[in-house]
């Protein structure tokens, strides 16, 4: 079959790996009509073997991640009882953190994932406040009056403070998880000395955000409860000019004015300007930004503190989707594919019109790049934010474009940039200070923050535009 010129024969896109998540039906090996059993007995050894070797590595990163989660619950039973649950809570999310990017430095075949992680964390922690339960009851019944005045060891509490704790932080399913481990627990002999758990986190006001000045730049906040200590102000800072919105940092600050001032450092003073936190009023908008499960294709990149808030902002992220309950129909989107093809070739053919070239694509050629730039500007991102354009969200196109399109078509795309974005400034309304830093990009200039390599740019950077 032959290949089409425009896109590449070997290499592929992160959007091409991650629209493969939405196939789960397993391929089913084609064998020519004309094989013999011979043929067909290798190819039953060879999917044999396939499964044996993928269910070795499985095996190992479950024993790896049991390792890790003893290790780390060890350390975090230690952990000072004076100190407060949220400073606990905050250690817990940098060990865990910690040891993800140890992982993400291993083999392949050694990388453990996040949830995996996790659930492993929450069966030693479980296993931990059952040991000494155990205890308990091995120590009142071969030592019955060890204790004073008839009370009960209490070895239990340092465990079960870190696994309450765990279940603080993590998001669905793995908080279903940790409910089911703490009820086995109550059932264990010995379980009726567990108190009550402690209450997840539980917001005490509105939601606010802020976008910065390009429009794809968000972010958000709103306090939190925290155990025997005051309300904390959790950031989302969500850059959505990647192939979908991503949470570039996550974290506690003591105010909100703190929290906005922390954005704006990581935005920077020009994109930023004088943005000032209000309260959400799109919620749809806000359930497209805030971080979900990411599964099997999890984009590279990530610095040392975002794996630490990995399951921390998801779990703090379904409290704030969910503070606005029922949604109505989502609203009406500004710009789409389709629109955007229509408005931007009108636009064009008057502008060149007004400054004609000979070297300027056919209508034919045109009709085609129109339609396969305006595909690629917008891959999974939230449909509202189609229309946006900053300096980052072009260099990552450039990129994309050079990976997913053979050289000469890629080429051809990206000298449409340029105009592109021009286009997208004059209907955005962009200051002209801000729209002018687009322009190098679109001619090819490599953006600090993202990265020369075509095939894995940064999607995590905290870009300062």
């Amino acid at each position: 079959m032959p290949v089409s010129r425009k896109r590449k024969k070997t290499r592929t896109s992160k959007a091409s790996a991650r629209n493969s998540k939405a196939s789960t039906r397993p391929i089913k090996p084609t064998i020519r009509s004309d094989s013999d059993d011979q043929s067909q007995d290798e190819l039953t050894k060879a999917l044999a073997g396939l499964v044996t070797y993928r269910r070795h590595v499985d095996a190992r990163k479950a024993a790896l991640a049991a390792s890790a989660a003893d290790a780390l619950v060890a350390e975090l039973v230690a952990f000072t009882p004076s100190q407060p649950d949220s400073e606990l809570e905050d250690d817990l999310c940098r060990r865990l953190g910690a040891r993800l990017r140890e992982f993400e430095d291993e083999p392949i075949d050694d990388h453990v994932d996040p949830d995996r992680l996790a659930g492993a964390v929450v069966t030693a922690a479980a296993a931990a406040v059952r040991s000494a339960l155990d205890a308990t009851l091995e120590t009142l019944t071969t030592e019955p009056d060890c204790e004073p005045d008839g009370e009960e060891p209490d070895g239990w509490r340092a465990p079960w403070r870190v696994l309450t704790t765990v279940a603080r932080i993590l998001p669905f399913p793995l908080s279903a998880t940790t409910a089911n481990a703490i009820g086995d627990l109550r059932d264990h002999p010995g379980g009726h000395v567990l108190p009550t758990t402690p209450g997840g986190p539980t917001m005490t006001g509105q939601v606010l955000w802020t976008r910065d000045a390009y429009g794809s730049r968000f972010g958000v906040t709103t306090a939190f409860t925290t155990l025997n200590g005051p309300d904390r102000w959790y950031l989302w800072d969500i850059d959505a000019c990647g192939y979908q919105a991503f949470t570039v940092h996550s974290a506690y600050y003591a105010t909100a004015e703190q929290a906005l001032a922390a954005w704006r450092a990581g935005v920077g003073v020009l994109a930023a300007g004088e943005t000032a936190l209000t309260a959400v009023d799109d919620p749809w908008l806000l359930a497209d930004l805030l971080p979900t499960e990411e599964g099997l294709f999890r984009a590279d990149g990530e610095n040392a503190d975002q794996p630490a808030e990995y399951h921390r902002s998801r779990r703090l992220a379904e409290a704030a989707i969910k503070s606005f309950g029922a949604r109505q129909a989502a609203p009406h989107t500004d710009l789409d594919a389709a629109g955007a093809a229509a408005e931007f070739t009108a636009w064009l053919r008057a502008h060149r019109a007004a400054q004609p070239q000979a070297d300027q694509p056919q209508p034919a050629e045109l009709e085609e790049l129109i339609t396969e730039l305006v595909d690629s500007w917008h891959i999974d991102g939230p449909t509202a934010l189609y229309g946006t354009c900053s300096p980052h969200r072009v260099a990552l196109t450039v990129l994309h474009l050079r990976n997913y399109y053979q050289d000469d078509f890629a080429a051809q795309l990206v000298a449409l940039l340029p105009e592109w974005a021009c286009w997208l400034a004059e209907r955005n309304r962009t200051a002209s200070e801000l729209a002018e830093r687009c322009r190098p990009y679109a001619l090819g200039e490599t953006h600090p923050d993202v990265g020369s390599d075509d095939s894995r740019p940064d999607y995590r950077a905290r870009v300062t535009e």
